[in-house]
């Protein structure tokens, strides 16, 4: 019954939320009620009314009595409540002289101190009265300006303060003239101004130039004096797209099911857009987000679940928005926008009333208060229960935080243990453990008073920063038993301020001024980037300093106020992310508060056709300069566009450039601005213009400018006669010598014309002989190209440059997709039709050949005996002469059957049509997915359990556990006993082994990276068998190739369905339930997949009946078709912070591990962590590529360049490139190439280290402990910094026998000895891979050459987890590709197996054996 009444309450106060009370502006008083009927806590009572919308946030504050300390000062002196509030239980709010921006949610709420509970929520509605002082402006968007007036009629007796503000901003100034400084809200830099004479004329009228969308709103005009701040005037101001803009007012009855708020748009939708629903007055203000698809990552709460817009609403226009269950706190302007690259334009203004019925309001409200009135105390009793996470937010830079937890719980002093841990389980801090227990990362931090009697146990964190974000958990239990006695969790964000900066403005201040008193001598100022770089320092030689920052700072050191802001000059988009400063005390070794600022340098954007005469990249600096200064244009490769130097006039220009720029100097008027002629997509990116004194090289100004180059689309559908390619430009041509040329992207030519010569067909390429044509007369500047028969190979860019004696005149790219005509079916039906009718007419004797995406014969009218077996007598062509129908019936189809077809019709060698068909046949849906990825050094597998139709997250197993390590692979090592039965797998068959001594080893077999034995199997001589009983040899022992890979297929599986059997979605599932997925370096030779298939079988994978639930798929295929998904978690972009956060654990089964959840800051890009050798956190930035295959294509790799993948594995790295086909799938084209990798100079030099035969004697008695140290270096492989690694026991005591341990490294350049680690530098770190870059570089620069159609470099494998490696190729190779490596590179061939298995579909039959 008692659990009834909470119930019962807590949808009374639900019901409160919806009391609203509505006055004029001008009203003497206005009164918001709140009547608590609860019981009142006996200590500390206190009531708060607070607007969540404003900071502070108080309202007004009632102790035992009236607390104005925190008020907001907007409502200074106009507040009151009964002098007996708490007595009487009436905590009514009387709010004086209400004005506009009063509107608002206002809460009431009771406290003892520990607990709030809302009491109530009242809807004030300010409305405005003809007698009011407000105004309503309305302007049009893109009017020069708008005047705001506001007119003071007294006489200014001293100076005071003249403040625009608006209410719903942070910060809220527009405008501030007078003697304070301003902190004006960057929306309207440099958009703003007001009379010179203002405070003479008593004229504060504003002037806000280029009006916007976003600028509608209440604006408020006020002075301020040492004593009040008078409010003169408000200004309604509403910014319309159009003057066809409309408002729109819907009725509808709280209680209806739903309401519509409709939205039309009746112009074509071109680009991508995004549709907006938002309300005024909220924050966050979004109601719905459409971008593809709904988007509500940042839907105000109000709305969850409540709101819907039509699937097709992009494609029809019809963006009307459903809002279900209206509620009467639902009233409001709604307002239907779109938003594109440039600009959001508003489209319509909705008014929705939603009405209550009187008579069931007045029963049920009746009701509720009796209940109220009943339970309000139990509520009270149980507020801890009620309130599951407590929400605590402080800004960085503060001194401690509060983590509060007050229990009810009585306690005893003697066997109580309270400890307080993050969300990773990490300890903060306890009252039983120990100093070592306590994790690093709090140590120093945390100070907790416990007080058995009050029952207090709340944490003060110190220094808190953004790292420390996140949930905290307080478990108070019994020492002995291990009951809990009471739990808490409380939810810590800690802010960061942002500033933003336009690229090109002189300097920019990051703030930080800190009240602890500091003196010179003893304090240590240090501001950091999130590299961990260094960028300022009090203390620090300015050889310490990054050389980013050289000569760009300047740091006030004022050590009375304590203000230590910092001065970046000149910054670049290279700058952005977070700073922090820390302050430390010299004497003491603590920290002092620091802070954190986040830095985002805005990039001017320029966008143009292809095609144009020229575009103008505008620089023009404020800063004075003398005529002996440098001033150069550089791309983001570093490449000189354009330069000036006084001294040596023009420099050096990169030959892209040459002839095509035209760069202004004039050092008076401080113009600079670069014009680039004949703009393509190659040349769009960030231009960067530096301008330095010749002498000393200082900078005096800098700007980005970001060039966005637009390519024409032209889009047909394959079996089209012909496209036109279009190209016209107004250019004087000579009779005699212009040359017109189309090119496609690879550089091959498609047509080339001149004026006196005509047509030279001899330079074009074979691809497009008999398929071109261009009118042969240029005089009224038409260059356009006609392709014949495009097909899908055709989709690229094209560009058509128009040229005198190799001057360029005109130039000009297209877009040309050739789509293909999708054909899908389910596995299992009778037979599908790909169908073909040519408009072409047919005579006489030709050929109609149907092939598949390999090249190989499905069907054709002739040549029967070449036809691919895998389609014997499945296969029907129509040969309909007349109607020129020749469509093509395949029965029975399966998924294998799967990928692009296309038909051609020729005559000899003339094709005359040619059209392409996608064919997707669907799996079976219900069919979970088990990938094996069988390694030359390591091992794993993953799993998908949900049906594809459900997605579901992909699973996979960790690994090394027992050696403190966390890997999704396993070392490729098995172990058997004398009578070769198995033992172990992986770490265990390592350790085992290696803890063996002398002759007992020799009873046993022990096999290490023998993949490649088993792979390589030669086909055998006729009359030959299959040779599985062909053996494999390791240290002296043999098995066969079959007995090893069963072995390990069986220890695999097995593992995976008890991993599974402990998973949430798992239980009594077998292997037949499957489809297993194993994948391969390369081709397979039949012989090879034979051997496999056997063991499969043998292993218990499949059975003899099921042998086609077993699938090979390539390693590289399956890591192309995960990153190009793409994945969840992104790519990384070699942006690494020391920072890190908390991130709360996924619901995953045991040993198996989910995508982390993204935990991002800023729009379009996240942060995740990875652990460390230390156990630390390293917090990676990566920006999420566009969702879906097909919108990656299109919007990264319009010109259908080819993927490079490089897997780099743990011992070889394999380079394959594939092309992307319609719809996604993928095609492999080159073989690949492998390289060996060796870790063998790590422990070289370790010998080096350890000399006079100390390395060899510890190596030989204590293997398992260099297998040990082996395992801890690997770990260190992705790491590009100074490293350590723990020096075994025995390792220091073989070597202590010889000399004192310190010794041995005094001769070794690159390492050192400290409290029992190895320290190894960075540079020696990064010499034990040297010469593996170096022959990864020259074999990936081979096969870069060998293919100019490449675009994109994909990095995955274990090694390319290294940052030094992903470094590496990005500085050789960045400048001219792509490169992509996804977060967890290691993981991308097990995933994207799953993947692959999933959707067969996604790659061509080659990439399946």
């Amino acid at each position: 019954m008692e659990l009834l009444a909470v119930i019962l309450l807590f949808y009374a106060s639900q019901y409160l939320l919806a009391m609203g009370e509505e006055v004029f502006e001008g009203a003497e008083l206005a009164v918001l009620p709140c009547h608590y009927s609860g019981v009142i806590p006996e200590v500390n009572p206190s009531v708060i009314w607070s607007r969540h919308d404003l900071k502070p946030q108080t309202v007004h504050l009632r102790r035992k009595e009236d607390d104005f300390c925190g008020q907001n000062q907007r409502f200074s002196g106009r507040t009151s409540m009964k002098f007996d509030a708490l007595a009487s239980a009436d905590f009514s709010l009387s709010l004086r002289n209400p004005r506009l921006y009063d509107s608002g949610n206002y809460i009431c709420s009771i406290s003892d101190g520990i607990a709030e509970i809302t009491v109530t929520e009242v809807k004030l509605q300010v409305k405005a009265s003809p007698e009011s002082l407000t105004m309503t402006m309305k302007v049009l968007k893109g009017e020069e300006s708008v005047l705001l007036p506001c007119q003071y009629g007294k006489e200014l007796e001293e100076v005071v303060t003249v403040k625009w503000s608006r209410s719903d901003l942070n910060p809220n100034i527009v405008h501030k003239l007078g003697n304070y400084p301003s902190e004006q809200n960057q929306l309207y830099e440099g958009r703003t101004s007001m009379s010179p004479y203002a405070l003479t004329s008593s004229d504060f009228s504003l002037t806000l130039k280029e009006p916007q969308l976003s600028d509608s709103g209440i604006y408020i005009c006020s002075i301020i004096d040492d004593k009040e701040e008078i409010f003169l005037s408000d200004v309604q101001l509403h910014v319309r797209a159009s003057e066809e803009f409309l408002t729109v007012t819907v009725e509808v009855y709280k209680g209806e099911e739903s309401v519509v708020l409709p939205c039309q748009y009746s112009k074509v939708i071109e680009d991508l857009v995004t549709v907006k629903w938002g309300r005024s007055g909220l924050n966050p203000d979004t109601v719905h987000q459409r971008r593809e698809r709904d988007d509500l990552r940042g839907q105000n709460q109000l709305f969850e679940g409540r709101t819907s817009m039509r699937p097709d609403a992009l494609v029809s226009g019809n963006f009307s928005l459903t809002l279900k269950e209206p509620q009467l706190s639902d009233s409001g302007i709604y307002i239907c926008s779109i938003i594109d690259e440039e600009e959001e334009t508003r489209l319509l203004d909705i008014q929705l009333h939603v009405k209550e019925i009187f008579p069931t309001w007045a029963v049920v409200l009746l009701v509720l208060l009796v209940l109220l009135a009943v339970s309000g105390g139990l509520l009270f009793h149980f507020r801890h229960d009620l309130i599951s996470v407590y929400k605590v937010e402080v800004d960085s830079g503060v001194e401690s935080v509060l983590l509060p937890f007050k229990t009810t719980v009585r306690l005893s002093e003697y066997n109580t243990t309270v400890t307080w841990r993050n969300n990773r389980n990490r300890v903060v801090h306890s009252n039983c453990y120990k100093d070592y227990q306590q994790h690093k990362q709090f140590k120093g931090r945390t100070e907790m008073n416990i007080n058995y009697k009050s029952r207090d146990f709340s944490l003060t964190l110190k220094n808190p920063t953004d790292r420390d974000s996140g949930t905290y958990s307080c478990t108070v239990y019994d020492y002995w038993s291990g009951k809990i006695l009471a739990e808490k969790q409380v939810l810590l964000k800690v802010k960061v301020y942002k500033v933003e900066v336009n690229s090109g403005v002189k300097s920019v201040l990051l703030p930080f001024k800190t009240t602890v008193s500091l003196t010179e001598d003893n304090t240590t100022v240090t501001w950091r980037n999130n590299d961990g770089r260094m960028v300022a320092s009090n203390r620090y030689k300015d050889d310490q300093q990054h050389r980013q920052y050289k000569n760009r700072t300047e740091m006030k050191k004022n050590y009375g106020s304590g203000d230590f802001s910092l001065t970046l000059k000149n910054p670049t988009v290279r700058d952005s992310g977070t700073y922090s400063c820390t302050v430390y005390d010299d004497k003491s070794g603590k920290i002092r508060p620091n802070k954190q600022v986040l830095l985002k340098v805005k990039v001017y954007k320029v966008e143009v056709d292809s095609g144009v005469e020229s575009v103008l990249l505008p620089f023009k600096t404020p800063v004075s300069l003398t005529e002996e200064v440098t001033v150069t244009w550089r791309n983001n490769s570093g490449r000189v566009v354009d330069g000036y130097d006084w001294w040596y006039k023009n420099l050096q220009q990169h030959k892209q450039y040459e002839g095509r720029t035209e760069m202004k100097i004039n050092v008076k008027s401080r113009d600079f601005s670069l014009t680039l002629k004949n703009p393509t997509v190659r040349d769009s990116g960030t231009y960067t213009c530096t301008v330095s004194y010749r002498q000393t090289g200082e900078i005096l100004a800098m700007k980005q400018v970001l060039l966005k180059v637009k390519v024409y689309k032209v889009e047909v559908d394959s079996g089209v006669e012909s496209v036109l390619l279009p190209f016209k430009a107004t250019v004087l041509l000579s009779k005699d010598n212009t040359t017109v040329t189309w090119t496609d992207n690879p550089g091959r030519v498609v047509r080339k014309h001149n004026r006196r010569l005509g047509f030279l067909s001899e330079v074009q390429h074979q691809r497009y002989k008999n398929r071109t044509e261009m009118k042969t007369k240029f005089t009224p500047g038409n260059f356009s190209l006609t392709l014949k028969n495009p097909r899908h190979r055709d989709s690229g860019i094209y560009t058509c440059i128009v040229s005198r004696w190799g001057t360029i005149l005109a130039m000009k790219q297209v877009l040309l997709k050739v789509k293909v005509y999708k054909v899908e079916v389910d596995s299992g039906v009778e037979s599908v039709l790909l169908p073909f009718k040519t408009p072409v007419s047919l005579t006489g004797v030709v050929t109609v050949m149907w092939r598949n995406n390999s090249g190989r014969m499905v069907d054709c009218n002739y040549f029967k005996e070449l036809q691919l077996r895998q389609y014997k007598y499945r296969t029907e062509m129509k040969k309909n002469y007349k109607s020129g129908d020749f469509s093509l019936t395949l029965k029975n189809p399966t998924v294998r059957d799967s990928g692009t077809y296309t038909c051609t019709i020729c005559r000899k060698e003339t094709i005359l049509a040619k059209k392409q068909v996608l064919l997707k046949v669907k799996g079976e849906a219900d069919s979970p997915i088990m990938a094996i990825d069988f390694g030359s050094g390591y091992s794993g597998y993953a799993f998908n359990l949900k049906p594809r139709e459900e997605g579901g997250e992909t699973q996979l197993k960790r690994w090394g556990k027992e050696l403190g390590l966390d890997s999704p692979k396993t070392p490729t090592c098995i172990l058997f006993d004398r009578h070769k039965r198995f033992l172990k797998f992986g770490y265990e068959a390592k350790t085992a082994y290696s803890n063996m001594r002398g002759r007992e080893a020799d009873n046993y077999y022990i096999f290490d990276n023998f993949k490649r034995n088993i792979l390589d199997i030669y086909e055998p001589a006729p009359g030959r068998g299959v040779r599985n009983n062909e053996k494999i040899f390791f240290f002296s022992k043999s098995m066969t190739r079959l007995e090893l890979f069963r072995e390990v297929l069986r220890f695999l599986k097995d593992d995976a369905l008890k991993t599974i059997k402990h998973h949430p979605a798992g239980g009594e599932i077998s292997a037949s339930d499957f489809t297993w997925v194993l994948t391969v370096p390369g081709s397979l030779k039949d012989l090879t997949k034979r051997l496999m298939t056997e063991a499969a079988v043998q292993a218990g994978l499949v059975g003899e009946d099921t042998k086609d639930k077993l699938v090979f798929a390539l390693e590289s295929a399956a890591a192309l078709a995960w990153c190009l998904k793409p994945p969840p978690d992104g790519f990384i972009t070699q942006n690494h912070s020391r920072t890190s956060q908390d991130q709360p654990p996924e619901p995953a089964g045991a040993g198996t591990s989910c995508n982390d959840p993204a935990g991002g800051p800023e729009p379009g890009e996240t942060r995740v962590l990875l652990e460390t050798q230390n156990q630390d956190q390293v917090a990676v930035h990566f920006k999420k590529e566009p969702e879906g295959t097909k919108v990656l294509l299109e919007t990264r790799n319009p010109d259908r360049k080819q993927y490079l993948v490089v897997d780099c594995g743990d011992q070889t790295v394999r380079f394959i490139s594939y092309e992307v086909l319609e719809g996604g799938a993928l095609k492999k084209l080159d073989n690949d190439t492998v390289w060996d990798l060796g870790e063998e100079k790590f422990k070289e030099f370790l010998g080096e280290i350890f000399s006079d035969g100390v390395w060899r004697e510890y190596e030989q008695i204590f293997p398992s402990e260099v297998q040990k140290m082996m395992f801890e270096f690997i770990r260190l492989k992705h790491l590009d910094e100074d490293v350590q690694i723990s020096c075994p026991d025995k390792l220091r005591e073989t070597a202590q026998r010889e000399k004192d341990i310190e010794t041995f490294f005094a001769s070794v350049e690159g390492a050192s000895w400290e409290d029992g680690v190895i320290k190894i530098s960075r540079d020696k770190l990064r010499s034990f891979f040297d010469d593996s870059l170096q022959r990864i570089t020259e074999s990936l620069r081979y096969v870069l050459n060998r293919n100019s159609n490449i675009g994109f470099i994909v990095l995955v494998g274990g090694l390319a987890e290294s940052q030094m490696l992903r470094q590496f190729i990005t500085d050789q190779f960045g400048h001219q590709y792509k490169v992509l490596c996804p977060l967890r590179p290691q993981e991308a061939v097990l995933k994207g197996a799953v993947e692959l298995g999933r959707n067969p579909e996604l790659v061509q039959f080659d990439c399946f054996y």
